[in-house]
């Protein structure tokens, strides 16, 4: 059975690790959960269920695997996105799993580099797991190897658990020596306007003709992680050397792509909370918006209109998925499409003006249809405003701002 306390994965998987004991680590903050397998106290593989397919291609990129990365652009790949898209996904078939199982089937990768690509995964879940410090765990004794490993891998050990979590460790030391502000290495930096006016600090290692080099792909699009191929550093390297510069204001931040903004911060030791603090309200200060619209393609172009420096926005694709989240972040306006599976945006919106969470909370229906019998509808349902498709980004930025002062 799950318990809700304020946890510490280090020391929950440390005691599992010593105990030598087979099975599986459940934790769950709320929107993101893990498994943790182990075999005798060493770690087979971690899962995380925020995935993001550019993330697959980072690991990819940063592997060497070419031709696997050709693979998924190809037409067969795209087939199977749609099988995956149409597919229920669960923690044992999830993306990654689903992926890397055709691109083994259709010889993209051989077993070497697909061991090599879930071992990343694996360190990579792990890290974002240390980072975790509230939500619920629970242990299974279980099948320490998920099957589709087995089937391809079969019973390859990974590294004894205590090693790696030390070296995890050791490494979260030297994120928490970085700039508060850098929550994550998801997040997005871009120089700041008029950054060239402005006096650069006397610990950083860049000058005015650096930043100008890294101006083209420093434009808030691609994430500190993605920054360090570019760079051919390490991601943390990356961050320390960005850090005097966020700090100063020369760099800023936009949040993580989604599902990757839902991950844990980097945590904070009791030395640099109050900083660390202050850098958080001062992001709580952007009011919040929720996005929800089952096509990507308005969801993009959501994000693109919506000013992030003065918002914060929080994309959902799923209308299922949305009052759990919306429960959660408490946004200060909502933009609802209309025509979606599952539930349609009436519904949705009658349920969630039925919650004390949004009973005042202006929820801006996004359709296509200007019609008498859909406005009708629109305000029964309990919507503040509409907004028609197509829009432009200055009638959405009016829209907000009607209701957002």
């Amino acid at each position: 059975m799950a318990t809700t306390i304020r946890i510490h994965p280090g020391g929950l998987l440390s005691r599992i690790a010593n105990s030598n004991s087979s099975g599986c680590l459940e934790l769950d903050e709320g929107l993101v959960s893990w498994k943790i397998y182990l075999q005798h106290g060493n770690l087979k593989y971690a899962y995380c269920s925020a995935q993001l397919l550019d993330q697959l291609k980072y690991y990819l990129h940063y592997l060497g695997w070419q031709q696997a990365l050709i693979a998924l652009k190809s037409p067969a790949y795209l087939e199977l996105q749609f099988q995956i898209q149409e597919r229920e996904q669960s923690a044992d078939r999830h993306l990654y799993c689903q992926v890397i199982s055709w691109l083994l089937a259709e010889k993209h990768l051989d077993s070497y580099q697909g061991l090599k690509l879930i071992e990343c995964m694996t360190q990579d879940a792990l890290q974002s797991c240390l980072w975790l410090n509230r939500g619920t765990y629970s242990w299974h004794n279980r099948e320490p190897i998920p099957f589709w490993i087995r089937k391809y891998f079969g019973d390859s050990l990974y590294p004894n658990l205590s090693e790696c979590l030390n070296t995890e460790l050791n490494r979260v030391k030297k994120w928490q020596s970085c700039s508060s502000k850098l929550l994550s290495v998801h997040q997005r930096p871009y120089l700041a306007s008029g950054w060239q006016q402005k006096t650069l600090p006397s610990s950083g290692q860049l000058s005015y003709v650096a930043l100008e080099k890294l101006a083209p792909v420093m434009r808030g699009a691609a994430s500190i992680r993605q920054l360090s191929l570019w760079l051919q550093k390490d991601e943390l390297q990356v961050a320390q050397i960005l850090s005097p510069y966020i700090n100063h204001q020369i760099i800023c931040l936009r949040n993580a792509q989604p599902p990757l903004d839902l991950l844990p911060s980097i945590p904070r030791t009791s030395r640099n909370n109050n900083q660390h603090q202050s850098s958080q309200g001062t992001l709580n200060k952007r009011k919040k918006i929720v996005c929800i619209d089952d096509s990507p393609i308005i969801l993009n172009a959501l994000k693109r209109f919506i000013d992030q420096e003065k918002f914060k926005v929080t994309v959902v694709n799923d209308p299922v998925e949305a009052v759990p989240i919306i429960f959660r972040l408490k946004p200060d306006l909502i933009l609802l499409d209309i025509t979606m599976p599952k539930i349609n945006g009436y519904k949705l919106c009658t349920l969630l003006r039925a919650s004390e969470h949004c009973m005042e909370t202006p929820i801006i229906m996004v359709t296509g249809n200007t019609g008498f019998i859909d406005k009708a509808r629109a305000k029964i349902a309990g919507a503040t405003d509409y907004l028609t498709k197509p829009f432009t980004k200055q009638g959405l930025t009016k829209i907000i701002e009607k209701y957002l002062d």
